[in-house]
């Protein structure tokens, strides 16, 4: 996994290798390419590939619709048209994977985009003026904060990628975030303090719809900021984004510095697990906020949440491996490309040096990780898990070996089919599947290393 200087012919081939469309630019008359560049273009090349396998694999145009080829986690058993079709969550991330596509490389993605969004209508609910969790039916109020508040993130940031290579859409796009920002999400902030916060979900007769959820919560902080950032009401959001904000670490952040995930009601108690996006989502939307308005706090705020998620003694990282060394990330790619994204943001306006080659180190560490243990050489698809005993006895053997230690499998039911057929089986013995919320998170990951400056690379970077 060393990342070795490049000729021209080397880095065109690598770029043809990938199937990867795009502007050859300052790289064009290049007769050698840094290892630094290398590593960037073989994340772009990376993120392209599977950003396509993705779309080819589950995209269904006759229902306008992700579908997976077997019934597995996060699909629904439905009607013929959309039997095991994606619910919301996992359609919005695979939809940020084609944003990310189409910033690298404009104009390239901007159909695929508007043919999302055109599909997502299945899921709007007119009353609610929301998505729902599920294709939309009459009474279905199932309608959570955190999925709405990835609604106007990933439409905010689809309008800023297609200023200039879809302009008839960007008005949709940023109308559309607006709509459900203003008539959804807001409504959904609890301003008694008693216990404050934004709730998770909006029908009471579904489980745990009451918690204040920190996705919810920090979702909600940073849509507000986007909106902001494009314009949108700026004034309010800027100030409402800090408010829900300031709540969230006065209530849920740890006195190590990361942020727990939810008040659970209907007691409020806190439910302290540290999944990587709950510190991940702040992180960026601080410095959204430190962008907007040069608060020192806000920046001061990012910058402690950065150093805590950095660091490899934390909740962050695997404390199965006693090596910290050879620890990495602890969940799965579907929550860590938000941990990559917030500590790139943090990077990007710290004026720490030292910080933000820390935190490109990191990344690059994870990602490299990613790339040589999660992804499948049999079809290219990647795993769900980061900690590799809990995916397949393969993968156990892997972990054994490098790390030096025994451990007994954590089988995790989510990475294998859910055939009926199967139920019956203890999960070891049910088939492995791929997923579209594992290989849109690990796309995204990936599109999101490849901004990492070249200049910014170790030499030798993410060795096991």
């Amino acid at each position: 996994m060393t990342s070795l200087p490049l000729n021209r012919r080397e880095f065109l081939g690598t770029l043809a290798a990938s199937g990867m469309a795009l502007s050859l630019g300052k790289y064009a008359a290049a007769e050698r390419i840094t290892s630094g560049q290398a590593q960037s273009i073989r994340y772009a090349a990376e993120a392209a590939h599977l950003t396509q396998a993705c779309n080819t694999l589950f995209w269904d145009g006759n229902s306008r619709m992700y579908r997976a080829p077997v019934l597995s986690s996060e699909t629904v058993s439905s009607d013929a048209l959309h039997d095991r079709g994606y619910t919301l969550w996992p359609t919005l991330i695979a939809l940020q994977t084609l944003i990310e596509a189409e910033k690298h490389n404009p104009g390239s993605h901007k159909d695929q985009i508007a043919m999302v969004y055109d599909g997502l209508s299945q899921y709007f609910n007119e009353n609610l003026q929301c998505y729902t969790a599920w294709v939309y039916f009459p009474g279905n109020n199932d309608a959570y904060y955190d999925d709405n508040s990835w609604v106007v993130i990933a439409l905010v940031e689809a309008s800023l990628a297609c200023r200039k290579t879809d302009p008839q859409r960007v008005a949709q796009y940023l109308n559309r975030a607006q709509t459900v920002m203003d008539n959804f999400l807001v409504k959904g902030y609890d301003n008694s303090e008693n216990p404050g916060g934004m709730r998770w979900g909006y029908d009471p007769a579904k489980p745990n719809t009451s918690d204040r959820g920190t996705s919810s919560t920090a979702g909600s902080a940073l849509a507000a900021l986007m909106l902001a950032h494009a314009g949108v009401n700026a004034q309010y959001y800027t100030q409402w984004g800090l408010s829900v904000l300031t709540w969230l670490t006065s209530r849920l952040q740890d006195s190590d510095d990361l942020i727990m995930d939810a008040l659970e009601g209907p007691n409020f108690r806190v439910r302290r697990t540290k999944w990587t996006y709950n510190t991940g989502v702040p992180m960026r939307a601080y410095a959204e906020h430190y962008r907007l308005t040069k608060s020192k706090e806000s920046l001061a705020s990012a910058v402690k949440l950065a150093r805590a998620a950095l660091n490899p003694n934390g909740a962050m990282f695997d404390q199965t491996v006693n090596d910290p060394g050879k620890r990495f990330f602890w969940d799965s790619s579907y929550f860590v490309h938000y941990l990559v994204d917030g500590l790139i943001q943090v990077a990007e306006v710290t004026t720490d040096v030292q910080l933000s080659s820390d935190i490109y180190n990191v990344i690059a560490s994870n990602v490299n990780y990613a790339q040589t243990y999660l992804r499948d050489p049999a079809d290219g698809f990647y795993w769900r898990n980061w900690r590799l005993y809990t995916i397949g006895d393969a993968q156990l053997d892997i972990w054994r070996s490098w790390t030096a230690q025994t451990i007994q499998p954590e089988f995790d039911a989510s990475e294998r089919s859910q055939e009926k057929r199967f139920q019956t089986l203890p999960v070891k013995d049910r088939p492995l599947v791929k997923t579209l919320l594992a290989n849109a998170g690990a796309a995204r990951l990936l599109w999101l290393a490849s901004k990492i400056p070249p200049t910014r690379f170790k030499k030798v970077q993410g060795e096991i």
